[in-house]
């Protein structure tokens, strides 16, 4: 059995002396974060990363502030000795020129339309919708001598340039056969609005922040406006968002929803199930790819969001414990070569991710490995993206590595009797030991083959496979450890061990490029 990562948060106790935080890391051990003061500001933005935004103020103090965005499950004080429950108000304000529109996105605009779709003016208002609406002409007012009606439209972009932006909208008797041709200035921008601060970018403007002071001595944000300098894109949540609009957001009864390898016996909405889907899919091509094997059948998820809508004994009871918890299991059952495994998972994409990793592993190779590989590599699963090398996990598990102390050893990671389940912690120096091994040049041919070998029951072990190099991974492992954050690059960072050094003895000088 594997069990999802699920960090328990902690809830903000307001009283008349301030906001208190209890928290508790085991039983034995609790205490109070208290938050000592409000303050406000603006500045400019100089590094804006998953979890930590870094502001320069207008006096020229720089300063580090913590925010929990929409999708994160909290935010981490002294390196995750708290974890609280303190959502940020976002406001990120900015516009682009119309030619910088991509297909799919959704525009709004007030324009004056003739029948048959022509304009009769040329909008100078365009807003690029984060929370699409259908295609729409709504006509407000009675028509003007000319016939023309002043209409809002909401339109999915096909394509931006020379000047003109052509959308699709519905089949009114103000369109062409459900589009529109729309002409642009030069001078016309398009402005949008949105909730996440990944959209900000270094350089923008903080036009104003409230930020909590607390006892950790960590700084973070209540609200916030920013205002961008120019240019905008859509975050990764708000494309697939837009991707798959048509599809109600309502929650649903349970039913199946499929793809080409999952199965999905879900009661979420059925755009939620397609986002998931897409994930899903996204994250086994990227892991086929990786392993050299495709996903031999459909994997089969239970993902819930209300256990109230399922008939009773429709779930594993094992899985629906752990549902209620919040958390996930991938139960796998083997039958002379073939193994099979079915995901329980909560509602929660990353839980399913991870559980969905453990079941391709089972089905795969039969079975996902030693608990160190097994539970790492899963974690990297829900994480990995195309192309993408730098490190980007939950900001939560990142300042708890960073600032954890002492590190965890390397043997003991890889230590034999470990169990799953067991802790987040424990998966996060897992996952920091897999991502160092998979990205860094000197270690990742290896990395694979062990994992593969680990996973088909053949005699392998960590110690086999690396103990020529221990010194040498034990060493990059600590400097992994104690300087990893979002954005690290542990390939740009691996010690270059087959290069000869020479000493620098006293009075004498050495040059060198660094490229």
């Amino acid at each position: 059995m594997s069990f999802g990562r699920h960090l328990s948060r902690i809830r903000l106790v307001r009283s008349l002396l301030g906001i208190v935080v209890a928290f508790s890391l085991v039983p034995q051990l609790a205490a109070q974060v208290v938050l000592e003061q409000r303050l406000e500001g603006s500045g400019t933005i100089q590094a804006v990363r998953p979890g930590v935004l870094r502001l320069r103020s207008e006096s020229g103090e720089s300063i580090e502030l913590k925010y929990q965005g929409p999708e994160d499950k909290g935010v981490s004080l002294a390196g995750a000795q708290a974890i609280i429950t303190f959502p940020a108000a976002i406001v990120v304000r900015g516009s682009m020129p119309p030619d910088a529109l991509e297909a799919g996105q959704t525009v709004a605009f007030q324009a004056r339309l003739m029948r048959g779709g022509k304009l009769v003016e040329t909008p100078t208002d365009i807003e690029l919708l984060s929370q699409p609406d259908p295609p729409s002409i709504t006509p407000s007012g009675d028509p003007a001598e000319d016939g023309s009606v002043t209409c809002r439209v909401v339109g999915e972009v096909l394509s931006a340039r020379n000047g003109r932006i052509a959308v699709t909208v519905d089949r009114s008797p103000y369109s062409n056969r459900g589009r529109l041709a729309v002409p642009v200035e030069p001078a016309t921008r398009v402005r949008f609005v949105g909730d996440r601060l990944d959209r900000a970018t270094v350089g923008d403007q903080v036009t104003s922040v409230r930020y909590a002071r607390f006892s950790t001595g960590d700084f973070v944000i209540e609200a916030i406006e920013v205002e961008r300098r120019d240019g905008a894109t859509l975050s990764a949540a708000d494309e697939l968002e837009a991707k798959f609009r048509e599809f109600s957001d309502e929650p649903s009864a349970p039913r199946d929803v499929r793809s080409r390898n999952f199965l999905l016996h879900t009661d979420i909405s059925d755009r939620q199930a397609q986002i998931l889907l897409f994930k899903l899919e996204s994250m086994i091509d990227l892991v086929s790819r990786y392993f050299g094997r495709p996903s031999p059948s459909p994997i089969e998820c239970f993902v819930v969001r209300d256990m109230a809508q399922w008939p009773a004994g429709a779930i594993d009871p094992v899985g629906a414990a752990k549902i209620a918890n919040g958390e996930g299991v991938t139960i796998s059952q083997t039958l002379g070569r073939n193994t099979r495994s079915i995901v329980y998972s909560c509602d929660s994409h990353g839980v399913v991710q991870h559980e969905a990793m453990h079941a391709y592993c089972a089905q795969s190779f039969g079975s996902t490995g030693p608990t160190w590989y097994s539970e790492g590599v899963a974690e990297m699963g829900q994480y990995w993206k195309d192309g993408e090398l730098a490190v980007s996990i939950d900001p939560v598990v990142a300042d708890y590595l960073m600032r954890a102390d002492p590190k965890k050893e390397l043997l003991e990671i890889v230590a034999a009797g470990q169990v799953t389940g067991d802790s987040w912690q424990a998966y996060a120096w897992r996952w920091a030991l897999c991502h160092l091994l998979a990205n860094n040049p000197n270690y990742n041919g290896q990395f694979k083959a062990l994992g593969i070998a680990m996973m088909s029951g053949q005699p392998e072990s960590f110690e086999s496979a690396y103990g020529t190099v221990a010194p040498q991974i034990s060493f990059e492992y600590d400097q992994f450890v104690r300087h990893v954050a979002n954005g690290y690059r542990a390939d740009l960072c691996a010690w270059q061990w087959n290069r000869r050094f020479t000493p620098l003895r006293s009075g004498r000088k050495m040059q060198t490029e660094a490229i």
